[in-house]
């Protein structure tokens, strides 16, 4: 394998779409492919987010999606990894590896802080992936949602 992680701009958005789409049906969400090019167009043009897409031979095999925000507590920047996934026929490669130290080095190229993230309790694959590359669980703080919608 041949592994390219690069960096995904607006105009680019479209080669993540397959795998972007892929992402929400492993969580059994659908959304129209419209939509979601729209989305990652608007995040990026605007600089609300970071996108990498990995590649082997060309083939769009991964990607990555932060968002940027700010932790007052350290005072410094922190960023929302919301994002990570790779292909079923590539998981176990090391891909999610490489795109999370991807991650790491720019948030770290832009002078450091923090990334946050949120796994399914029953993920234990990727739990212990974060934790093999420094990722600690957080038992200081509850996580709460609200869905906009006063349910």
């Amino acid at each position: 394998m041949t592994l390219k992680i690069s960096p995904v701009a607006p105009h680019q958005a479209a080669s993540c779409l397959p795998l972007f789409q892929a992402y929400l049906a492993f969580y059994h969400v659908e959304q129209a492919a419209a939509d979601c090019l729209a989305f990652l167009e608007a995040r990026l043009s605007q600089h609300e987010a970071r996108l990498w897409l990995a590649e082997d031979a060309g083939v769009a095999v991964g990607f990555a999606l932060m968002y940027p925000g700010f932790n007052s507590l350290t005072l410094k920047p922190s960023w929302l990894l919301h994002d990570l996934y790779v292909a079923p026929e590539y998981r176990g490669s090391g891909v999610s590896k490489q795109l999370l130290q991807v991650c790491q080095a720019h948030v770290l190229k832009l002078g450091g802080g923090d990334i946050m993230l949120q796994t399914a309790h029953d993920n234990s694959k990727a739990q212990r992936l974060y934790e093999r590359n420094g990722f600690v669980l957080d038992t200081d703080f509850r996580v709460y949602y609200w869905d906009g919608k006063g349910n």
